[in-house]
């Protein structure tokens, strides 16, 4: 069994900055002007509900190609290079939607956003729980990271309250402020202190340490983890677009967006009693809640209803990967943590293609309204029977 080891020689108060740091940093890689995307599109660009299909399609493609390189390059070259490379690739992606709002345009800067972040995917949270083992506070990763999502939720929530009402001055003046936003996001990485990593010298391969957690069970809560986090994903990809059609206007848009983090803020400081459930019940727990919420904004045409369903989405979206994380994480050897949280990622991202490709065809079959409570009801069905198939799966003895 490899074993890891961490020295640091680097002052206790500069690694408790990182959690504060992690905060504002995580506020930053949310696209403040993810509102406007599709309105700057279609309304721009004049591109199409079926191109912006195969822009999310692409970009999933271009996470799962790159998930386990960018997470082999944390682990083998340092978490810093990961997330210095991933901080600025996002940083370039606003300025697509400035001077080339339209199809290609809006691949290209999915194609940097998306990219740069699976350089982020699991080299963060792989830092922030280095940190963590540093300070001897490994066992509070859950409670330390929702309650630094909810302070940094606070600056989400002016920044997506005020950045999208700059469109009505100028339609690219938000992905100006974008841009200067994931500019600052840079500037944090370069402050964050790494604790110093050292391995013994024959540690294995990074494909050698997944293989000896793909189990039976794992795959099948990979699968299961996968799907719900794409649904996740992919859920709000028509939420300005449904907006639109249901009456309320663009300016509204930031601030309502803004209501989903402040439910996100409360959650963070309860996330944590999440550890305390089990495994199989918290995922049952998960498919339902999101489900759920899918069904509520399908309902009816009702502002507030719809309004409402999308915040508790959005909130618990803002939580979710942090409980998820902490219990992998517990189950998982210290050795290349980026690798193997990139390897569900890869799950994520087929899981992102499944839903993108079944909410697009339900919204244009039956337009936004019914297309919504078709996709609740479909992963509400669906998933319970994968939840069934990986809880009996878990019974069975590890091989």
């Amino acid at each position: 069994m490899v074993r890891f080891n961490m020295e640091t020689i680097v002052n206790k108060d500069n690694l408790e900055r990182n959690i504060g740091l992690y905060s504002w940093f995580k506020v930053l890689t949310k696209r403040v002007f993810l509102p406007l995307i599709t309105i700057q599109l279609v309304n721009i660009g004049k591109v199409s509900v079926g191109d912006l299909a195969i822009i999310a399609s692409v970009s999933v493609i271009v996470q799962i190609v790159l998930q386990l390189p960018t997470g082999y390059i944390a682990d083998k070259w340092g978490n810093r290079i990961a997330i210095l490379i991933g901080s600025f690739l996002m940083m370039l992606s606003p300025l697509f939607y400035i001077f080339m709002p339209n199809f290609l345009g809006g691949l290209f800067a999915a194609v940097f956003n998306f990219g740069g972040y699976t350089f982020l995917s699991g080299a963060v949270e792989a830092f922030i729980h280095d940190t963590l083992i540093a300070l001897n506070k490994e066992g509070d990763y859950s409670k330390v990271m929702g309650k630094a999502q909810s302070y940094g939720l606070i600056g989400n929530i002016v920044l997506i309250s005020v950045v999208p009402a700059t469109y009505a001055i100028n339609h690219n003046l938000p992905f100006f402020l974008g841009f200067i936003a994931q500019l600052i996001m840079f500037a944090i990485a370069l402050k964050f202190t790494f604790p110093i990593e050292k391995f013994e010298k024959h540690t294995v391969n990074p494909i050698e340490a997944i293989k000896t957690i793909v189990t039976v069970q794992t795959v099948a809560l990979f699968i299961f983890a996968g799907l719900m986090a794409g649904v996740m994903d992919q859920a709000p990809q028509y939420r300005e677009l449904l907006f639109q059609d249901i009456g309320i206007k663009v300016e509204y848009f930031g601030f309502l967006l803004a209501i989903g983090s402040v439910f996100g803020a409360i959650m963070g400081w309860y996330i944590h009693l999440f550890d305390k459930i089990s495994q199989n019940k918290f995922y049952l727990i998960d498919m339902l809640f999101i489900s759920g919420c899918l069904c509520l904004i399908g309902l009816s045409r009702n502002q507030i209803v719809v309004v409402l369903g999308f915040a508790l989405f959005a909130a618990y979206s803002r939580v979710r990967l942090i409980i998820v994380q902490a219990k992998l994480l517990s189950n998982l050897q210290h050795v290349y943590k980026a690798t193997l949280l990139s390897a569900l990622s890869i799950f994520t991202s087929l899981g992102d293609i499944v839903a993108v490709t079944i909410l697009a065809s339900n919204i244009h079959i039956y337009q936004y309204t019914k297309g919504y409570l078709l996709f609740g009801l479909e992963v509400l069905f669906v998933g319970l029977v994968m939840w069934i198939i990986m809880w009996r799966i878990s019974k069975l003895p590890v091989r």
